[in-house]
C-alpha cells in the first residue's frame, strides 16, 4: 500500500495497459489479502497515514490521482472475476465505499448480500419505486428537512412515514451488526407503502409547503437506502 500510494503521490500512475512499476498487481495481492485472509481493514484510514508519512519525508505532491480508487478498480475486477457479481451490483456498492470506510472485506459481504436479493420478486418493483424517488430527490437537489407529518393529506403519507420510521430502526440495528441480508429484507418490506406513495400521491403539486414535505419524506427514503448501497446503479428492465 505504501508503494502505490507513494508513486501515486508523485505522479507516476499507470495509464492504458502501461504499468512499468506492477502496481495493478500490488493492488491486486492487497485485495486478495484482505479478503482472502478475512481482514478487517480500513483502507482509506490507512492511505491517509501513508501519505502523511510520504509528505513527512519531503516528497512533494505531483499528482491528484486517487491511489484508492486505483485499488478499488483492482476489488472490481476480483469480484466480477471470482466472484461472478453483476456488474451493477459491484457498482451500487461501489459508489458509496469512500464516504468514511473502505473495508473490501466488508464491501464483498454487501455485494454478496445484495446479489442474492435481486432475484427476490419484490425486489425489481421496489427498486423502480426508490429510482423515482431518486430522481426527484436529485433533480430537485434536495436536502434534509423536518418532516412535519400535520401536513399529511394522504393515508399512503402516513403509511409511508410508518414504514419508514420502522424500518430506519430495524435496517440500522442490522447495518450495526454486519446482518446485511437482514437489512436488505427490511428495505424489500417497504415496498407496499412506497408502491402505495407513488399510486395515491402527486409530489410536485401547486402548494409548495405541501410539495417541500413530501420531498422531505423521499429523501428520508433516499437517504436510508444510500445507507448501504446507491440502488440507482441496479439496472431494472424498463428503467
Amino acid at each position: 500500500l505504501d508503494t502505490i500510494v507513494a508513486f501515486f503521490h508523485v505522479g507516476l500512475v499507470p495509464s492504458g495497459s502501461e504499468d512499468p512499476f506492477a502496481l495493478r498487481r500490488h493492488a491486486t495481492a492487497i485485495i486478495r489479502i484482505l479478503i482472502e485472509g478475512r481482514l478487517r481493514v480500513n483502507l482509506l484510514e490507512l492511505e491517509a497515514q501513508a501519505k502523511q508519512l510520504i509528505q513527512q519525508d519531503g516528497f512533494k505532491a505531483t499528482s491528484g490521482a486517487s491511489a484508492l480508487a486505483f485499488i478499488a478498480d483492482r476489488l472490481r475486477f476480483y469480484v466480477k472475476t471470482v466472484h461472478r457479481f453483476r456488474d451493477d451490483v459491484i457498482e451500487a456498492v461501489l459508489k458509496t465505499a469512500h464516504r468514511n470506510t473502505f473495508d473490501p472485506l466488508d464491501l464483498l459481504a454487501r455485494m454478496q448480500a445484495l446479489q442474492q436479493i435481486t432475484t427476490k420478486h419484490e425486489f425489481d418493483p421496489l427498486i423502480v419505486g426508490f429510482k423515482r424517488a431518486h430522481r426527484l430527490i436529485e433533480k430537485e437537489q434536495w436536502e434534509r428537512r423536518k418532516i412535519d407529518v400535520t401536513l399529511f393529506k394522504h393515508p399512503a403519507e402516513h403509511e409511508l412515514y410508518k414504514a419508514l420510521v420502522e424500518s430506519r430502526s430495524g435496517a440500522l440495528t442490522h447495518l450495526t451488526k454486519g446482518d446485511y441480508r437482514a437489512m436488505l429484507d427490511t428495505l424489500v418490506d417497504m415496498k407496499v407503502s412506497v408502491d402505495a406513495f407513488f399510486d395515491g400521491v402527486m409530489v410536485n403539486v401547486q402548494d409548495q409547503t405541501l410539495r417541500a414535505n413530501r420531498l422531505s419524506l423521499l429523501y428520508e427514503i433516499d437517504q436510508l437506502f444510500l445507507g448501504f448501497a446507491d440502488f440507482s446503479q441496479i439496472a431494472v428492465q424498463g428503467v
